[in-house]
Formats: structure tokens, C-alpha cells, sequence
């Protein structure tokens, strides 16, 4: 059972069922695994795509396994608001929020920009991905 925040999150939100976190784990995972594969195969560029929605799908699984909450804001930028609405003082989540930020202000540049990304764009991106999943899967319950 999810706990209800304190006070409804200024971020747009819409209930899921706290069990469906496990999902969002695992996509998350599976963009993180595709991320890494893409990267030994120097696509730079889905490196870095994937991994940003690593770190989303691995945020939405901590929302909805501990509030029963996922953003549904048309900005990504606001995942990391909610985040630090639902978790003001969780030290893991800090840690996270900050990769995620840092990943989603990628995003625009690696979709709709006609600069490529380069080795150590996705380098970077990869390791941030690596680090919001591994908080993932250590706050969603066992």
C-alpha cells in the first residue's frame, strides 16, 4: 500500500496503482540495458535517448510504488519537482533528481537538435541512467 503525500504535489499527477511501479523498474531497465548496448555499438545518439528514459521510467516506478503517483505534466522537467515534492528529505533522492535533471536537459537537444552527440555525451548520460535505475530498484520495496 502507497502512502498519500501530505499535501496534493503542484506537478500534474494521475493515480496508479502502487504495484505498477515494478513495471515502470522494468522498462526502466530495459532502456538502461538497450542504452548500455547502444553505446558498445558507438550510437551515441540512442545512448543518450535511452538513457534519459531510463531515468524517467525509473522515477515514475518510485512515484507510483511509494504515492500511487506518476507526473502526467507535458514538461519531463517536472518529474524532477515532483520528486522532490514527494521525497523533500530523502538524501537518495537528491542524488537521483540530480542525474535525472541533468538527463533531461538533454533531451530536446538529442531529439530535435541536428548536433550529434558524441562518445562522451553518452558516456556521461549512460552513468547517470546507471545511477537513478540503481536508486530505483533500492527504494522500491522488495
Amino acid at each position: 500500500m502507497h502512502r498519500q503525500p501530505t499535501k496534493r504535489p503542484k506537478v500534474p499527477t494521475r493515480s496508479v496503482q502502487s504495484a505498477q511501479g515494478g513495471n515502470y523498474l522494468r522498462k526502466a531497465e530495459q532502456h538502461l540495458a538497450l542504452a548500455l548496448r547502444a553505446f558498445a555499438d558507438n550510437r551515441w545518439d540512442s545512448a543518450v535517448l535511452l538513457s534519459v528514459h531510463a531515468a524517467i521510467s525509473a522515477a515514475d516506478a518510485v512515484c507510483v510504488s511509494k504515492h500511487g503517483l506518476r507526473s502526467v505534466s507535458q514538461s519531463h522537467a517536472d518529474q524532477v519537482k515532483l520528486l522532490r515534492e514527494l521525497f523533500p528529505e530523502d538524501d537518495g533522492t537528491v542524488r537521483a533528481t540530480s542525474q535525472l535533471a541533468a538527463l533531461i536537459d538533454r533531451k530536446n537537444t538529442v531529439e530535435y537538435d541536428a548536433r550529434l552527440c558524441t562518445q562522451k555525451d553518452a558516456e556521461v548520460a549512460a552513468k547517470q541512467a546507471e545511477r537513478v535505475v540503481h536508486w530505483a530498484r533500492t527504494a522500491l520495496p522488495k
